[in-house]
């Protein structure tokens, strides 16, 4: 066990907390901890597996783009940007640069249902 690890271990068993509990502050603290690593230097992207990359749009843009076309629910241009920016205020309107891929979905997943954008919605989340 590392010293954080022991140190965090002896934290959360001192003071009785719910393993549930646990996992969420665990999980806050590495977003915390790399929203002030990286700062005010952009948008990034906390990866499933760990790793960090830059935020990019049109990863966004272009995920809403392919869905729709394989749900047979064509959006054009306009209607995918308008999604891309409902998504870039909810992630502003949070204040921290660092985001978990299962936020942003969930931020695009609102952004399609509040537009209205049904079909799309339902293929995205299997996607």
């Amino acid at each position: 066990m590392n010293d954080l690890t022991k140190i965090l271990f002896d934290y959360f068993k001192d003071n009785d907390i719910d393993p549930n509990k646990v996992a969420n502050m665990i999980e806050d603290a590495k977003i915390n901890v790399l929203d002030e690593m990286f700062g005010e230097e952009g948008e990034w992207v906390l990866k499933k597996l760990g790793s960090v990359e830059s935020f990019d749009k049109e990863k966004i843009f272009h995920s809403i783009a392919q869905t729709s076309d394989s749900a047979e629910a064509k959006m054009n241009t306009s209607d995918v940007n308008i999604i891309v920016e409902d998504v870039l205020k909810k992630m502003k309107s949070i204040k921290r640069n660092v985001y978990p891929t299962k936020e942003i979905r969930g931020y695009v997943e609102e952004a399609l249902e509040e537009e209205g954008y049904k079909k799309v919605l339902e293929a995205y989340k299997n996607n």
